[in-house]
């Protein structure tokens, strides 16, 4: 890996991070308590920027990888992880693998979920009240 496309990534982690920071906030300040509702439109938005992107950086800049870097990997990646499962997804359906693409959706979710459960006890365990 070059320092030039270390940068990058880095670069665009920060502001996709500031961006979902910054989008929270707001959902924050509309009073939207007890809901994932940033969590869902960061997860939304991410997809739907990937989507936008893959097709920008295969036809205007031909696969960039600078821009890749900083615009998929940095800041999608730190505005939301979920856009790089949107992205696989989609390639899956267009790549009529519908079998897969039904197991690898159900096993992000279902281990997500489950690694989310088993951290919290953990923790509850590491450091108790």
């Amino acid at each position: 890996m070059s320092w030039t496309n270390l940068i990058a990534v880095a670069s665009g982690g920060a502001l996709g991070a500031s961006t979902r920071y910054g989008i929270n906030q707001w959902f924050v300040r509309q009073g939207w308590y007890g809901l994932p509702a940033a969590t869902f439109a960061v997860k939304v938005i991410g997809c739907f920027l990937a989507g936008v992107l893959l097709v920008w950086l295969d036809t205007r800049l031909q696969g960039a990888l600078w821009w890749r870097n900083l615009l998929m990997v940095g800041f999608l990646g730190g505005l939301t992880t979920f856009s790089a499962l949107g992205v696989e997804g989609f390639q899956l359906l267009r790549a009529n693998r519908i079998d897969l693409f039904a197991l690898t959706v159900l096993a992000h979710v279902a281990v997500g979920v489950l690694a989310v459960a088993a951290g919290w006890k953990l923790g509850q365990v590491a450091f108790p009240h």
